[in-house]
């Protein structure tokens, strides 16, 4: 299991649409963590704002669910020296279209081969963390190796148990819209 970053965060939104600054802020750095994934599971408030791309300055809502990947399920392989691992899956109702952001299938699929998203760890033999979000049942498909096609992907940079926090980007061929996003946990 990789750990996170611990990170006292702050994500502030309000309404499910609208103009930029519903307050996810940039979040800058490398990827340190002491949080395990497990820790992840459950629901959270997920807000992502467009930087750049035909819809700048706007932001979206929408609810996120993460659970643990089955055990079975974590380890990607793949050649070189970097252990990749998938330890948390889950779904989105984000409407990825309101920040322009690419749709690649089902983002709430609750397929664990197939899910709607995954968050997609790295550890380097330098002994380095990152960590991605893939958004899209289409582009987490594990019965296919892809090498081109659309993506929307969450570059994570600080997270702890109430909040995660970093970058995104989107395109098909190129990329087509960036900015920022936050997520916070929901009470239960």
């Amino acid at each position: 299991m990789l750990p996170l970053t611990l990170a006292a965060l702050a994500c502030a939104g309000h309404g499910r649409s609208g103009a930029a600054g519903d307050g996810c802020r940039p979040a800058e750095g490398p990827f340190t963590a002491s949080t395990p994934w497990d820790s992840l599971s459950g629901t959270w408030r997920l807000t992502l704002v467009a930087g750049s791309g035909l819809m700048a300055g706007r932001s979206v809502q929408g609810a996120l669910t993460l659970r643990a990947q089955d055990s079975a399920l974590r380890r990607v392989d793949r050649p070189g020296p970097t252990t990749v691992t998938v330890p948390v899956i889950g779904t989105t109702d984000i409407a990825l279209e309101q920040v322009g952001a690419v749709r690649l299938g089902d983002v709430g699929s609750t397929d664990p081969r197939q899910p709607g998203l995954a968050i997609w760890a790295s550890l380097s033999p330098d002994g380095g963390v990152s960590a991605v979000m893939r958004i899209g049942q289409e582009a987490i498909r594990s019965d296919i190796v892809r090498f081109d096609g659309g993506y929307t992907a969450l570059f994570l940079r600080q997270v702890s148990a109430d909040a995660i926090r970093g970058g995104w980007a989107s395109g098909v061929t190129t990329e087509d819209a960036s900015g920022d996003f936050c997520a916070q946990r929901v009470p239960s």
